[in-house]
């Protein structure tokens, strides 16, 4: 069953690019996120009193959200994500009988200056 799976999305080659894409900018953005220190947090209970409870719910949902720092199961459950939408990529170009390699470019130079170096 996981072979079929595997084999449909190998065909999708844009759908887990996307998505890979998307989880990646997600988790740089995840990461940069800054950590609100415990002295600029908003009095919740004065926000209550002024603007009734809708308003703090959303106040602090948005202040958790962009200032409360990383959130490492958001930040683990992506990066297993990209991992997979990588290891998809690489049984692609395995099935056309290509070498995959994450850092293809600096691979191609030393493959380069390599064989200029033996003639």
């Amino acid at each position: 069953m996981w072979r079929k799976i595997i084999a449909w999305l190998i065909r999708r080659k844009w759908f887990y690019r996307i998505v890979g894409f998307g989880a990646f900018t997600f988790l740089i953005f995840e990461l940069n996120l800054p950590k609100l220190p415990q002295e600029a947090i908003p009095d919740y209970l004065k926000i209550e009193e002024s603007y009734g409870p809708i308003a703090k719910t959303v106040l602090g949902y948005i202040v958790d959200r962009f200032a409360g720092g990383t959130n490492y199961w958001n930040v683990a459950i992506t990066f297993i994500l990209v991992v997979y939408c990588l290891y998809l990529e690489k049984q692609r170009f395995e099935s056309k009988g290509k070498t995959f390699n994450f850092f293809g470019i600096f691979q191609n130079i030393n493959q380069t200056i390599n064989e200029n170096e033996e003639d």
